[in-house]
């Protein structure tokens, strides 16, 4: 049989081949000098919690902080006190203002300010922010503001002033949490953040509070004044709160990418110390989070409430040093980009070959392409598909999409084309390294602040997932590598075997597209033994390589040079595909640091093939030997 694709006109496939790799790592240089430079990690502790751990221990509250400020603690979250705050027992008070008719209805709420707690700045700012008047009801300063107590539990009245004063005493940065505001007041609101923010310059990093963010549906308020007070936002991962996705885009990369665990997550999931500190490092390893938000865990105290909580932030500070990172306030990873420099041209490039390479390989494999010349027609196809990726953004999501598609499918095939006394020790760096080569090129094509900063998703993860396998599965039938053609496929009545393994892959595949970015569903086992390689390997291996791609390629070898199996090869095949598609998207993760994804996916390899190669070994010399009498097994 004649060799295909790659095989017969490798020189020149390979020349393209290292030219992708060649510009794709050109085009990465800047992102990768920006993850190393961008050591810095904030670890931030809850005013609050803190003041509740101080308590608990009898220590003052200034000498907690500045043990944990000791243990590596870099800002200090401070939230705008709410009307739930003052029924909570911190805050001013609120008492309910009715009027003179017969049935005393109330006509608004008295907020009553202590004396000693930000003073005049306090009076000020909440008649800004409420838009109410001075009352001289009673001894202490009191606003009536013109809204119900109910009306005023989810929305801000008044700065934590005990907690600004507090960090600016222990010379820690503010990280300072604005409340949702009445809508009618969303000026108001702001203009007293402002105000804020002039009387405490420590204020160096801001987020909304509560389920909808203040100014929401007009986020850009908020995000315009942040950018000129030169102010960060924080951008918290995995938040459901309205109007916080709208404020980020709107952020012009003035953005700090920021983990929390919420109190009520921490008990009702009973996370303790080591699983906490794990899920931290994870975040700032295998996501660039750089702001980390640390709350004690109440329930598995074994000694003082203060001292466990700095040894927490100890611990996490310390394992966090070990790996390179400083324990010390980030900054934005961009700063005055537009958005219209990127892609650039060589990055565009470099993808485009790549898809046309691919497309060039998959299509000679069915004989339909020719020799050089219609390689070089591909070429220049792929270089004015470059050329309009880099101008029309539309044009680049495409392109990568069916990049990682085409790239993930010629990968699989060039690692499972076994024929003509090819070993699998041949075929699978080859197709290792092309679907790494590929992965390059798009990360290339994607490294850019609004994918990086995950402010547009791309959208060829979950068509990587489910094109590549029918991709292959066309191929073999077109290419009889199946015992049947597709015609013959159709024309006679399915197999009950046949039914119940459709009907498998179908299930599975489901659960592969279901599972994707959904680690919520992961079984409590699998977790473990994630945490297992994670400590082991630094950068664990993903599972749909590590237990599927490669022990079903070694298990496809081993049924090809024992004659087995021949009408359910395909099962393996798909299984192939599978795993090669993970290692294309692994680079599809553009928030992820390059040097991570590329020890992962080397370990990956490693540890999958040892693991498919004692699968294989188990079935060719132990499992058949003993059951040569159970036909199912070897045809």
């Amino acid at each position: 049989m004649k060799m295909k694709g790659f095989y017969r006109y490798r020189v020149s496939a390979a020349l393209l081949l290292f030219a992708v790799l060649g510009l794709s790592l050109w085009s990465l240089g800047p992102r990768r000098r920006a993850e190393q430079e961008n050591r810095n990690v904030g670890l931030i502790a809850d005013f609050r919690d803190v003041f509740l751990v101080a308590r608990s221990s009898k220590v003052p509250v200034l000498e907690a902080l500045s043990l944990l400020k000791e243990k590596g603690l870099s800002l200090l979250m401070v939230n705008e006190l709410t009307g739930q705050d003052s029924e909570n027992g911190f805050g001013p008070r609120l008492t309910p203002v009715r009027d003179g008719g017969p049935s005393g209805e109330n006509a608004g709420t008295e907020v009553s300010l202590p004396n000693e707690k930000g003073g005049p700045l306090a009076l000020s700012l909440l008649l800004a922010r409420t838009g109410g008047t001075l009352s001289d009801s009673g001894s202490l300063p009191s606003v009536r503001v013109p809204a119900t107590i109910e009306a005023l539990r989810t929305t801000g009245i008044l700065p934590d002033f005990e907690g600004l004063e507090a960090g600016v005493k222990a010379g820690l940065p503010l990280f300072y949490r604005v409340a949702p505001a009445l809508p009618w007041q969303t000026q108001e609101a702001l203009a007293a953040f402002e105000e804020l923010v002039k009387a405490y310059p420590s204020i160096s990093l801001v987020a909304p509070s509560g389920e909808m963010a203040v100014g929401y549906p007009n986020m850009g308020l908020l995000a315009s004044l942040c950018r000129e007070k030169e102010v960060p936002v924080a951008q918290v991962e995995f938040s459901r709160q309205l109007g916080g996705s709208m404020l980020e885009s709107l952020s012009g990369f003035n953005l700090i990418p920021l983990h929390s665990v919420t109190n009520e997550e921490l008990l009702a999931r009973r996370i303790g110390r080591t699983a906490l500190r794990d899920r931290m490092i994870r975040a700032v390893v295998e996501r660039s989070v750089r702001l980390l938000v640390l709350r004690p865990s109440f329930y598995d105290n074994k000694g003082g409430a203060l001292e466990d909580f700095a040894g927490e932030l100890s611990s996490l500070a310390d394992e966090l040093r070990s790996r390179g990172f400083v324990m010390k306030q980030p900054t934005p990873l961009f700063s005055e980009v537009s958005e219209g420099s990127y892609p650039s041209l060589p990055a565009a490039l470099s993808c485009a070959v790549m898809l046309g390479l691919a497309c060039w390989s998959y299509a000679h494999r069915w004989g339909l392409g020719g020799g050089r010349r219609v390689l070089v027609l591909w070429a220049l196809v792929s270089l004015s598909a470059g050329v309009a990726a880099w101008k029309i953004p539309s044009a680049a999501r495409l392109l990568g999409a069916f990049a990682a598609v085409f790239a993930s499918t010629e990968a699989a095939l060039m690692a499972m084309d076994m024929r003509d006394g090819r070993e699998i020790w041949r075929t699978l760096p080859l197709g290792f390294f092309f679907a790494v080569v590929g992965g390059l090129s798009i990360a290339a094509l994607f490294s850019e602040p609004l994918y990086m900063l995950r402010l547009r998703t791309f959208s060829g993860v979950k068509l990587t997932l489910l094109l590549p396998p029918l991709l292959v599965l066309l191929h073999d039938l077109r290419n009889r590598l199946h015992p049947e053609s597709l015609r013959e496929l159709l024309s006679r009545p399915p197999l009950w075997g046949e039914l119940l393994l459709c009907g498998v892959l179908v299930l599975g595949l489901g659960l592969v597209l279901f599972r994707s970015d959904n680690v919520q569903f992961i079984p409590g086992f699998e977790a473990k033994l994630r945490v297992l390689l994670e400590k082991t390997l630094v950068a664990r291996p993903r599972s749909k390589e590590l237990f599927l791609g490669y022990p079903s390629l070694f298990l496809l070898s081993t049924a090809l040079s024992l004659g087995l199996w021949r009408r359910y090869r395909e099962v393996l095949r798909i299984g192939v595909v599978l795993g090669f598609s993970s290692v294309v998207n692994s680079f599809c993760h553009f928030h992820t640091p390059l040097d991570f994804i590329l020890l992962r996916e080397f370990n990956g390899l490693w540890t999958g093939a040892l693991l498919g190669f004692l699968v294989a070994a188990a079935l060719r010399w132990g499992l058949l030997p003993l059951c040569r009498r159970a036909r199912f097994l070897i045809e």
